[in-house]
């Protein structure tokens, strides 16, 4: 991926990328659409996005035998450090921009000719707001909320900025604890703080979660619990499939299996930082999750799920899931695996490959966005007895795509696989990167405007 600044017309162009000694062309669209070389169809993902918002109870069969309570937990209220583990997956950016939403009636009144807009998604509601330095003596950054969703700026509470550090390269300013009270009965209210950096982004972090301890099987577990949506409930769980493998749209269950007091998301071969769910796998066993709606108390019953299979042909695969059956981190040689029944999505795949001279290339799904990136597999069901196919891999095709970004164009390259997963370009051959793909755009009348080397990040 490469940002190209003030250098192309957006009709007419054409992206040359060169891999590895191929070249391959793709010719832009307008420039008022993403540029895509893909057709535009609608996948399993966009028919089960649109399912989100129907009843709990019509997306997740029960194909599991629930067993009695054997553990009942209480829980407390305790803050989360803005760099801690634990609130990863409610970490949220949005970009900002100098043109005012149309429901904002008034700006402050020490408001700069061109603040900064920005809107967040709190609690199924659009909550506009307002960054900014001063015009006042105390040039001090600032930042307002239209909480109650009347357009008026003027009277809402007035956070003022911290300059995180001098040190970094980006001006930071962080205000907060921001408090917001939820509709309804108004009873329930979110904490986090909020982050603007150089006026461009602003970002959300969590400040509060529940925490408790669990015995099971003779041995003491803690466990936590996220609020990661915002909306002042703890027991929102994971629907398929992902927006991305950092955003599952629901809360979050935690548990120190280690027992060294964190929580860490990326363990070989494990997590304990997961999205919330129906079951859980802890040490081989699965359990049924009841949690609160305030995220004080947790029920936990022992669970024996039915299975079925998950093949992905004779493949040497590692492979991470999300699901309403549990949270699974996989590796096989064959690609075949014994699953709990329940609805899942793939939000990483590494596909290691050998070719005739005995070269392995190792092709990351990590980066190409989750859910979507992640083609048919990004969601799908597992029933009972029954198995699940996919064909993944070679042969590859070329995906690329251009979006304009004001006087900047962002270019977008991966391979897809026979079931419309994506794979960063960037890959692996005998463990080391490969020389990273170049590409050209060529005006219409074959003039090369502009050229580059992809960064993946």
């Amino acid at each position: 991926m490469t940002t190209l600044k003030g250098h192309i017309g957006f009709l007419g162009v054409i992206v040359v990328i060169i891999l590895s000694g191929a070249t391959i062309s793709a010719e832009a669209g307008s420039a008022d659409k993403p540029y895509s070389s893909a057709t535009k169809r609608r996948t399993a993902y966009d028919i089960l996005r649109k399912a989100k918002g129907r009843p709990q109870a019509e997306k997740t069969r029960d194909d599991a035998e629930i067993g009695p309570v054997v553990a009942e937990v209480l829980l407390k209220t305790a803050l989360i450090t803005r760099n801690r583990s634990l609130g990863y997956f409610a970490r949220r950016q949005h970009g900002t921009t100098a043109t005012r939403p149309p429901g904002l009636k008034d700006v402050p009144a020490d408001a700069p000719p061109n603040p900064r807009y920005f809107t967040l998604e709190i609690d199924d509601r659009k909550v506009h707001g307002i960054a900014y330095i001063s015009t006042d003596r105390s040039r001090r950054a600032k930042l307002r909320l239209d909480t109650d969703g009347d357009g008026l700026l003027s009277d809402e509470k007035e956070y003022i900025g911290k300059w995180l550090s001098i040190f970094r390269i980006q001006r930071v300013y962080e205000f907060g604890p921001v408090t917001i009270k939820h509709t309804g009965d108004g009873s329930k209210t979110s904490w986090f703080y909020i982050s603007c950096t150089d006026g461009k982004w602003v970002s959300l972090y969590q400040t509060r979660y529940c925490e408790g301890r669990v015995e099971l099987d003779g041995r003491t577990y803690r466990i936590a619990l996220v609020d990661c949506n915002y909306n002042g409930k703890y027991n929102d769980a994971f629907v398929p499939p992902a927006k991305s493998s950092r955003e599952p749209e629901c809360d979050t269950f935690a548990i120190d299996l280690d027992g060294n007091s964190k929580f860490y998301s990326d363990k070989p071969g494990v997590s304990e930082l997961m999205p919330l769910c129906r079951l859980v796998k802890i040490n081989e066993r699965y359990y049924s999750l009841d949690v609160a709606e305030d995220g004080q108390r947790i029920e936990l019953r022992r669970a024996k799920p039915a299975f079925g299979t998950l093949d992905l042909g004779d493949e040497n695969v590692a492979l991470r899931l999300w699901s309403d059956a549990g949270h699974q981190h996989l590796a096989s040689s064959n690609g075949k695996w014994r699953l709990p029944a329940g609805k899942y999505s793939a939000v990483e795949l590494k596909l290691t490959k050998t070719d005739s001279t005995g070269n392995q290339w190792l092709f990351d799904t990590e980066k190409a966005g989750g859910g979507a990136g992640a083609g048919e597999l990004g969601a799908f069901e597992i029933r009972p007895g029954e198995t699940t196919s996919f064909e993944i891999g070679p042969p590859f095709k070329a995906k690329t795509s251009m979006k304009k970004h004001g006087t900047d164009a962002l270019v977008r390259y991966y391979l897809e696989g026979r079931s419309g997963e994506l794979y960063v370009p960037g890959v692996k051959k005998n463990e080391k990167e490969v020389p990273k793909p170049q590409f050209k755009i060529i005006a219409a009348g074959g003039l090369t405007v502009h050229s580059g080397q992809f960064e993946f990040r």
